[in-house]
Parts: structure tokens; sequence; C-alpha cells
């Protein structure tokens, strides 16, 4: 089991935040015990997640997802999350993330907690803190 992300990118080069979300993954997995594995679409250079405590890269390449479909992306993620057992899913706060984060979440049958801004107070329960408006 590792904590899979999804690193997000454009044009072939990851955005900020996913860089930021490979850190904090990276401390999930340590207070889990576990590894970081990242999903990316279309990236070029995905070694450099490595340089932020990603383990292990899934790399999809795949011309019908040069433009973000969400249904599409989110069966990607789904797949991988599957074939590497993960038990938490993590997915930065931009706007293609929070609509891709409740189809994977539905598609897993899983939990979702949306503007998480801290790493969790529990791991057995599974609890974090988040900002509600």
């Amino acid at each position: 089991m590792s904590v899979l992300i999804y690193a997000e990118s454009a044009e072939g080069k990851f955005k900020k935040v996913a860089l930021e979300l490979a850190s904090y993954a990276k401390k999930v997995a340590e207070s889990l015990g576990t590894t970081v594995t990242a999903i990316t679409v279309n990236a070029v250079n995905v070694s450099e997640l490595g340089n932020y405590g990603v383990d292990k890269v899934l790399s999809v390449s795949n011309e019908k997802l040069s433009k973000f479909n969400a249904k599409a992306y989110a069966d990607v993620v789904k797949q991988a999350a599957e074939k590497e057992g993960s038990k938490v899913v993590l997915l930065s706060s931009t706007t293609d993330s929070l609509y891709l984060a409740p189809l994977v979440a539905v598609s897993l049958d899983a939990g979702y907690a949306s503007n998480v801004v801290a790493l969790p107070i529990s791991t057995n329960p599974f609890q974090v803190k988040r900002n509600a408006f």
C-alpha cells in the first residue's frame, strides 16, 4: 500500500502545487509507514518528483488526455489506486482537482475531504483538519 497523489501538469511541466502535494504526501506516508506513488498524465520530466519525496511514478501518456476531462482522469486515478492498493489518495486544491476528487472518491467507494490544511491529526481513524466556509 502506498499513498497515491495525482501530480498535475500543464504542457508537460509539473505545476508548483504538484510539488507541494508531493512533499505533503511524503509526510503523510511517513506517518502511515508507507511510500508515495504519483500518477501523472502527459508529464515530461517525472524524475523531478523524486526530489519532493515521491518513491514511484506511474506515467500515463495519451493524446486523448491532452485536455482535462474529469471523467477520464478520474478513471486513470482510480486504476492507479487499485493497482497500487492505495488507501489514501491525495489531490491538490486546484479547480481541476476539486472537480476530479469527488469523482475519484465515488469510483473508489471512499471518503472525501476537501480543503485539508494540515497533516492528519490521527491515522487510525484517519482524521484531518480542513477549512469550511
